[in-house]
C-alpha cells in the first residue's frame, strides 16, 4: 500500500485513473517523436533546437543540489527552479505544476536522513503520491522516497558508503540509454548513503533497473582510466531500442536470492514505476566522478519530452510561465537566474 500524507484543508486533487494502455519509453533510432512544441508548429527539419524543459528541483537540504542544478541548466536549456522541501506546501506545488503549468518534470534531490522522517523529506512524498502524470527523477534520498511511497522497505545498507565508486549493471531501461553495463564496462558511479531499498521488498509496481555489479569498491584514480570494452547500449555497439520490442518490456527485476548462492553485493541502484514516468537512482549522477552522469539527465529529458508528446497536459503548458515565478516562496538565487533568462530573451 502506498504511503499517503494528510490532505490540505483545500479540495484535494484526485489523479486521473491509470490508462489501460501502458506508456512506452521513446525509441532510440529512426522514427523518434519530435517534442510537442516543434510538432505543433509543423517544423520537422533537421538542426532545429528542442524547446527547453522546465524542471522543478526539490532541495532536501543537500550540498549536491546545486551540482544537479548546474547539470540540468546545461541539459534542459534553462535553469531549474529550486525549492526546499519545506518551502512549498502541496497546494503551492499543485498551483505551479497543474494550474500554471510552469514545469515539465520534477527532480527530487539527495539529502540527509530518512525518507520516512517528515522533517527530512518534506513535501516530496506527497509529490510522488499525487503527480502520477509528471515525469519525476529521485536521486539518493529521492530514490528511497519513491520506493517508500509504493511499499518498499528502506533498510540499512550492508555498510555505509561515503564518497566511493561502484560499477553498475542495468537492464537497458531508457534512463540508461547509451550507457554501458557491468563489470569493466566503464559505468562507474559515486555513492553516498547508509540506507537502501530492500530488493526483496519491491512491490509489483516498482521494477529494479540497476544494481551494483560487484562488491568491489573502486578508487578515484582508477575512475579516469579509459575502457574500450564493447557494451550493450553503447554508441559503438547496439543502441537500446524501444523497450516494447523486448520480452517482458525489457525489464529484468533483480532478486537477492535468485540462485543457490545469495548475491548480497547486488544493491538496488535504480528503480522505475511500471506505469508512471517515475524513476530513482541511489547513486549521484551529478557528481564529477560519476561516469555518464550527464547522459542520465539527457535521457530523463528525452523521457520527459516523449511523455509530453503523448500528454495533452504537457502540450498545454505555458512556454514562458516560468519567467513569472515571482512568489516570495521562490529562493533568491532562483529569482536571479530567472531574471537573467528574461534579459536574454529580450536581447535575443
Amino acid at each position: 500500500a502506498a504511503l499517503r500524507l494528510p490532505a490540505p484543508p483545500t479540495a484535494r486533487w484526485a489523479p486521473p485513473p491509470p490508462s489501460s494502455a501502458r506508456w512506452q519509453h521513446p525509441p532510440c533510432r529512426g522514427g523518434a517523436r519530435r517534442p510537442a512544441a516543434l510538432r505543433a508548429g509543423g517544423e520537422e527539419g533537421p538542426g532545429l533546437e528542442e524547446p527547453p524543459v522546465r524542471t522543478l528541483l526539490i532541495d532536501n537540504y543537500d550540498s549536491y543540489t546545486y551540482n544537479i542544478f548546474q547539470e540540468l541548466s546545461v541539459v534542459n536549456g534553462v535553469p531549474p527552479v529550486v525549492v526546499r522541501n519545506d518551502e512549498w506546501a502541496w497546494r503551492d506545488v499543485y498551483n505551479w505544476v497543474y494550474k500554471k503549468r510552469a514545469f515539465d518534470n520534477i527532480v527530487i534531490s539527495p539529502g540527509p536522513g530518512s525518507p520516512s522522517c517528515p522533517t527530512d523529506i518534506g513535501v516530496c512524498l506527497r509529490i510522488l503520491c499525487e503527480c502520477g502524470d509528471i515525469p519525476i527523477l529521485g536521486v539518493c534520498l529521492g530514490h528511497q522516497a519513491l520506493g517508500l511511497v509504493h511499499g518498499a522497505k528502506i533498510v540499512h545498507a550492508p555498510e555505509a558508503i561515503h564518497g566511493r565508486l561502484s560499477e553498475i549493471e542495468h537492464n537497458g531501461c531508457y534512463l540508461f540509454n547509451h550507457i554501458p553495463s557491468g563489470i569493466n564496462s566503464g559505468f562507474k558511479v559515486v555513492r553516498y548513503h547508509s540506507l537502501v531499498i530492500e530488493a526483496s521488498s519491491l512491490p509489483e509496481d516498482l521494477v529494479s533497473i540497476a544494481w551494483t555489479a560487484s562488491p568491489k569498491m573502486l578508487s578515484f584514480l582508477d575512475s579516469d582510466q579509459p575502457d574500450n570494452t564493447p557494451f550493450w547500449g553503447s554508441l559503438n555497439n547496439l543502441s537500446i531500442t524501444d523497450p516494447s520490442e523486448r520480452i517482458n518490456n525489457g525489464e529484468v527485476p533483480i532478486t537477492i536470492n535468485n540462485t543457490s548462492k545469495p548475491d548480497g553485493h547486488k544493491i538496488v541502484m535504480g528503480i522505475k514505476h511500471s506505469s508512471m514516468p517515475h524513476y530513482g537512482v541511489q547513486f549521484h549522477p551529478e557528481s564529477v566522478a560519476t561516469h555518464y552522469g550527464r547522459q542520465i539527465f539527457q535521457n530523463f529529458k528525452r523521457i520527459t519530452t516523449d511523455f509530453g508528446s503523448q500528454s495533452s497536459l504537457f502540450q498545454e503548458r505555458k512556454v514562458h510561465s516560468i519567467g513569472k515565478l515571482e512568489s516570495p516562496q521562490v529562493p533568491y538565487m532562483t529569482k536571479y537566474f530567472l531574471s537573467i533568462l528574461q534579459i536574454n530573451a529580450i536581447m535575443s
